[in-house]
């Protein structure tokens, strides 16, 4: 080979080779473990606050968590709701549907959501919602007899 056909070819080579690492980075910079429907893995990918997500069950509602990124000491897991319990009326089944929320949760503890405080979105919005909602009616429905009781 010639010295100028080096020269052309040098550059090329240099710039393929960039755009090649650009993409490697890319790669794993947003990489995401799939841990399907394994908690166990999930909750190991927390204790280190690695990108991952699974689909989880509970009370026949189906939810996806997702680590999102690492904040000091804690990490942030967004939760969504994406099948609500078909034996919920319709009308809960669709305040609930496809809501989410971002928890920042402690790394040093195990991965719970029992603490919504710690929690922001419209799901959290929702559950306290309902919550609201059925502590008015239950009060409604009683307050005959809370009155007769106060008045004795």
């Amino acid at each position: 080979m010639n010295k100028r056909a080096e020269e052309e070819f040098s550059p090329n080579i240099l710039a393929y080779g960039l755009a090649v690492l650009i993409i490697i980075t890319a790669l794993i910079i947003n990489y995401e473990k799939d841990c399907k429907e394994d908690l166990t893995c999930f909750n190991q990918a927390f204790s280190s606050c690695e990108r991952a997500k699974v689909i989880a069950y509970e009370n026949d509602n189906t939810f996806e968590y997702k680590i999102i990124e690492k904040e000091k000491s804690d990490c942030k897991v967004e939760v969504t709701l994406t099948e609500v319990n078909p034996e919920i009326e319709p009308s809960i089944q669709e305040m609930f549907k496809d809501k989410s929320m971002t928890c920042t949760l402690p790394i040093e503890q195990e991965f719970t959501l029992d603490q919504l405080n710690l929690c922001q979105g419209p799901l959290k919005e929702t559950i306290y919602e309902l919550t609201i909602q059925k502590m008015y009616n239950l009060l409604a429905q009683n307050l005959g007899d809370i009155i007769s009781q106060m008045k004795k």
